[in-house]
């Protein structure tokens, strides 16, 4: 008899505390989270999908030389060219990006976003990225200004870990040998 198990729900994403300032900036792409197993709502309909998505992390200092963070909403892990992470990935990179590539290799890698501050239905404000484009581009070169990684604090973790994912295999070591069992 097969048990029906609820799926998992996607988290809110990365820990932010605060609020950043509106503007463009030069970022670090600090962390990648991706999610598997996600049951959501499909577009514009009430039937639901299990998915996989992924949201990125990404750091800069502002104008009053604090750092921010701030994260993408969720992507949908899609190679579609008329996805959202393919979009996205696009304008980051200047180009589409290859076909099996990894893209979590983009850690560490700079970007320029445009950053505005959004509030909720619920009132809450946050941040929200409109735009990225390649930290060097035909018309300027912002690769000097890409602050490394360590000089923020610990990549934030997901808010709550991915409920979907499967503990890591831990191999106890065999202390009790049988010379009756062949293997």
């Amino acid at each position: 008899m097969a048990v029906l198990t609820a799926q998992a729900e996607s988290s809110n994403g990365f820990e932010i505390t605060e609020v950043a300032p509106a503007g463009d900036y030069v970022a670090t792409c600090l962390n990648v989270a991706d999610e598997f197993g996600v049951t959501r709502r499909k577009y514009q309909s009430e039937e639901t999908e299990v998915i996989d998505v992924t949201r990125f992390l990404f750091g800069f200092k502002a104008q009053d030389g604090r750092l921010y963070k701030i994260q993408t909403f969720e992507m949908k892990i899609s190679s579609s060219p008329k996805s959202a992470l393919i979009k996205f990935l696009t304008s980051w990179l200047g180009q589409p990006p290859a076909m099996g590539w990894d893209y979590c290799e983009l850690i560490g890698k700079g970007a320029v976003i445009g950053c505005e501050q959004v509030v909720s239905q619920l009132g809450k404000t946050y941040n929200k990225i409109t735009k990225i484009s390649p930290p060097k581009t035909s018309l300027a070169d912002y690769t000097s200004q890409v602050i490394p990684v360590e000089q923020f604090s610990a990549p934030a973790a997901p808010a709550t870990p991915p409920p979907s994912a499967p503990a890591p295999f831990d191999p106890a070591p065999v202390t009790n040998f049988d010379d009756n069992v062949p293997f």
